[in-house]
Formats: structure tokens, C-alpha cells, sequence
């Protein structure tokens, strides 16, 4: 997986505040604030699905995963985009990118974040191409150098209901449609392809 483009940031209280623990503007630092459940599915692999009716607005979980470096990140995309990869049993690929612009707008911000191996529920949220019904957000603390990657549902979740959200934009070019892998995602506006990113 990988996603590109700007993402919303938020602020919350972090170790530089005096704060304590149940203060208000620490909502994703508490842990996965909603019921959730892996599902099998038949093309996707493993799904994540809400086991409660998940109101808009509410954090689900944040993404964990190993943090990498640029070139690191694009080695493992060359390795995860081999079919002898998927044909050879290992865990499914679930390397996400995302980018803040600086305030600077001279530059951004780009997080490589592999939960593969090591990671959360958060790596079973399967991408739609209609955007999904979760977002990802930046979200600063306070005193804290890098930022966290958390999913808020953008609509109400129903339970039952696959937690989704866009991993970025298809780049139609020679490369991406010959290495990128099919979406199954059954959305009206599915183009077929994942997006990737590279740096």
C-alpha cells in the first residue's frame, strides 16, 4: 500500500504540556477508541470491519509500523511489487506513505511507515478509490519531533460495515500500470490499479 498528497494535520497535547492524561486534547493517545474486527475476504486478504456503529468524526486507530527511511522505503517497494513475493506465503504488503507540506511550502515532510511486520490493526484497512470511509491525519503533540499517522471516520461506520480510506491518486504512467496491483475495492469509481509512491 503507499498513498501521496497532503494530509490533514491536527494538534494535541503532547510531553512538552503540563497537562496530564485525561486532558480533552489528547484524543489518540489513549488507544484504538473503537470496537474492530479482521475479516477474511475472498480477492482483499484481510479486512478491517467496525464491531460497532462508529459515529463521524471519531478516532478509530492510529497506523504503527516500522519507520523508514526514503531509500528504504523504495527498496521494499521494489521487493513487494514482485509476484514471486505475493506467491511465496509472506504477509501481505502494507507499506504506507504519507507527506506534510512544511509551512515553509519550500519543502514536505514525507513518513514511510511499514507495518508488514510489525504493526497494529490499522494495517487491514484496505484502500477505496472513493475515498473511503475513514481519513488519515497527521496528528503534532507537543514536544514531539515527528507525527503520528491516526484514521477518524469522515461518515458515520455502521458495524459490520469494511473500514476504508484512499491510499492516494494512480500515476497512469508506463511504470505504475505494469507493476502496480489490481484494487478490488468494488467501489462505482475503481480504476482497477493501487496507487504507490516513490520518492
Amino acid at each position: 500500500m503507499a498513498s501521496e498528497g497532503q494530509s490533514l494535520v491536527v494538534f494535541e497535547c503532547g510531553p512538552a504540556c503540563r497537562c496530564g492524561a485525561e486532558c480533552s486534547n489528547r484524543v489518540t493517545q489513549r488507544g484504538i477508541a473503537a470496537r474492530v474486527k479482521v475479516v477474511r475476504h475472498r480477492q482483499k486478504g484481510w479486512c478491517l470491519h467496525a464491531a460497532e456503529d462508529i459515529r463521524r468524526g471519531a478516532f478509530v486507530c492510529q497506523y504503527a509500523g516500522e519507520l523508514l527511511t526514503n531509500a528504504e522505503a523504495n527498496r521494499r517497494h521494489l521487493i513487494y511489487d514482485c509476484p514471486e513475493y505475493h506467491s511465496s506465503g509472506r504477509p501481505p504488503p502494507a507499506l504506507l506513505v504519507v507527506r506534510e507540506h512544511l509551512p515553509s511550502k519550500t519543502a514536505s515532510l514525507r513518513l514511510n511507515i511499514d507495518a508488514t511486520h510489525f504493526g497494529n490493526v490499522a494495517r487491514f484497512v484496505n484502500h477505496s478509490c472513493d475515498g473511503g470511509n475513514a481519513t488519515r491525519v497527521l496528528v503534532r503533540q507537543t514536544g514531539w519531533p515527528l507525527p503520528h499517522v491516526a484514521l477518524f471516520a469522515n461518515r458515520e461506520i455502521l458495524a459490520g460495515e469494511e473500514i476504508t480510506m484512499s491510499y492516494g491518486e494512480v500515476k497512469a504512467d508506463e511504470s505504475t500500470l505494469q507493476t502496480a496491483p489490481p484494487c478490488y475495492c468494488g467501489s462505482s469509481n475503481c480504476i482497477g490499479l493501487m496507487p504507490r509512491d516513490v520518492a
